[in-house]
């Protein structure tokens, strides 16, 4: 039986003969007159004299496809060049790619052209949580290298994918193609801009007003306080020395009050149940008018100056006062002696006031650059006078018998402290706003007195707002952009800017339902503003009731139409 090494064709013996040179062995076979022919074309390549090489079993191996552990035969990632890897494709973006196409792209680009940069980003956020692929794509190819070109990635734009799936960076078992898009939005990981755009843009926030009405004669005065919404939807706005009410749901206007000329209105509160509103005088009197009947219920004494301060205990429905005279008294007008307690801690104007929604704790900030914060068990430092109450010059806190000192004292702001407002979604968390001076945000844990965060907001903060429904708190400022600012919390990331005053906006009121904020400016508007949005509970009854509305008209139809 012949070898294998001598089973060869004339033609490959001629070229092994030609390569080995004048080494070679054994006679040259003779080439068949056609190859002959087809070999005389080619032009003979000179090659260099290489030596002779003894192969184990007498014949060079075999020349062919490299084997299985060559380089060559796999891709860099160790995946087949033309079998697509399924686990490594994204089968979403893939079809979008397909049905959309470039004719898609153009048309995208021309609206986004004629859109606003609300709607851009918009879109973008959205694409970024149905398609977190495409997203890190786009992001990629925006993000060049130095030189221009655009930094690839392995998630490029193509419908099949060959190489090895991406290593997920939560957990070592590869990418979930099933994993819900809104994890995405939430990813720590990702881009800390893109989710907090997309976190903000979820739901559009206006920034036209809804509604302007005119406030002639209102004071500008940084140190008073002359709005209130009524949990029963009715706004209390005071202007010189009449106090107006504005029925949102009827748009009706009620005078409310009249002082005589010379006194003015410095402050209105309205009470928890919403038929009593408190007024505060520059006559140093604080009045509880019934507005069901429009008549004056009680007037309470106690201060020798302006009151420009009020705020309503929501537990106890005490009312406490702060007055130019640097004390705050807190009233009880179902008490014979409407005076309870006398609140010691300030050196200057009290003009501000806030009380927390479990009625523990007590905010108020001064034109000192003081805030306090009081318990309302009056736990604090307190003292008997040494006065009697009888006596012909004692003052109101000995005539009181009893003063109270703050529980802590912060000094951290540079101006005065009128902007005070409560997180409702954290017990202990207080906002506070400085003055011209100051220009500061200022997140402190009311129940070990820290401060938390400051944020500069470049301008006096006149009012503060929090949400009801979202993570969200707004200001108002004054020179030089007189707007509203919507920001994000905790990290106070600024969502938009609400311009349209031409002067500074001194106040603040919110709607009872949470959704509406009303700012009172001194160029004698009120500009009503959509910008906190309903609650998801409301959102989910108002979907279920315009469902039950749909069917209720489908039944009726149907029954016309049978008749």
């Amino acid at each position: 039986m012949m070898p294998l090494s001598a089973v060869q064709s004339p033609v490959r013996n001629n070229a092994m003969q030609e390569e080995r040179g004048s080494g070679g062995t054994g006679s040259t076979p003779t080439t068949p007159p056609r190859a002959q022919k087809r070999f005389k074309k080619a032009p003979a390549t000179p090659r260099t004299p290489k030596t002779r090489k003894s192969y184990l079993g007498g014949s060079p191996p075999r020349e062919g496809t490299p084997s299985n552990s060559s380089a060559g035969g796999r891709t860099p990632t160790g995946a087949d060049r033309f079998i697509p890897n399924r686990d490594s494709m994204d089968y979403e973006g893939a079809n979008h790619a397909l049905t959309r196409g470039a004719r898609g792209e153009k048309s995208e680009a021309r609206s986004s052209s004629n859109a606003r940069p609300v709607e851009v980003e918009f879109r973008r956020a959205m694409r970024s949580a149905l398609l977190p692929r495409s997203a890190t794509r786009r992001r990629s190819q925006s993000s060049g290298d130095d030189d221009g070109r655009e930094a690839t990635t392995p998630e490029g734009p193509k419908i099949f994918r060959f190489g090895t799936p991406p290593v997920d960076r939560e957990s070592s078992g590869g990418f979930d193609r099933f994993r819900s898009a809104l994890e995405v939005i939430a990813d720590p990981s990702r881009d800390d801009g893109v989710a907090t755009r997309s976190a903000a843009l979820a739901r559009p926030v206006p920034t036209k007003p809804s509604r302007i009405l005119d406030a002639p004669d209102i004071v500008d005065d940084y140190y008073l306080n002359l709005l209130s919404w009524s949990s029963t939807n009715v706004l209390a706005v005071a202007l010189a020395n009449n106090v107006y009410l504005w029925n949102a749901a009827t748009n009706e206007v009620s005078e409310l009050l009249q002082l005589e000329q010379g006194d003015c209105v410095t402050s209105v509160s309205w009470a928890p149940g919403g038929a009593h509103l408190c007024v505060g005088t520059d006559s140093a009197a604080v009045q509880l008018w019934d507005t069901t009947r429009m008549t004056l219920v009680r007037s309470m004494r106690g201060h020798s100056a302006r009151v420009g301060s009020l705020a309503w205990n929501p537990v106890s429905r005490c009312v406490n006062s702060g007055s130019r005279d640097a004390l705050v008294l807190q009233h009880d007008a179902r008490a014979h002696r409407h005076r309870t307690a006398t609140l010691v801690g300030h050196q200057q104007e009290v003009c501000g006031l806030s009380w927390a929604a479990d009625g523990s704790t007590l905010a108020s900030g001064g034109n000192e650059n003081f805030l306090c914060l009081w318990d309302a068990a009056r736990s604090g430092a307190h003292r008997a006078s040494r006065e009697p109450p009888d006596a012909p010059n004692a003052t109101g806190a000995a005539r009181l018998g009893l003063e109270c000192a703050p529980r802590v004292t912060l000094r951290h702001h540079q101006a005065a402290v009128k902007a005070l407002s409560w997180c409702p979604m954290h017990r202990n968390l207080l906002a506070s706003g400085g003055g011209t001076a100051d220009r500061t945000i200022k997140f402190w844990n009311a129940h070990t007195g820290a401060m938390l965060h400051s944020v500069d907001t470049g301008s006096q903060v006149c009012a503060l707002l929090w949400s009801r429904h979202h993570k969200e708190i707004v200001s108002s400022h004054g020179f030089s952009q007189n707007q509203l600012c919507l920001w994000r919390s905790p990290a106070m990331t600024k969502l938009c800017e609400l311009t349209g005053h031409t002067a500074r906006v001194l106040h603040l009121a919110q709607s009872p339902d949470g959704e509406t904020v009303v700012s009172a400016a001194a160029d004698e508007t009120l500009r009503f503003w959509s910008i906190f949005g309903s609650s998801p509970t409301s959102a989910t009854r108002k979907g279920h009731a315009g469902a039950i509305r749909r069917l209720e008209l489908s039944s009726v139809a149907d029954r016309l139409s049978i008749r």
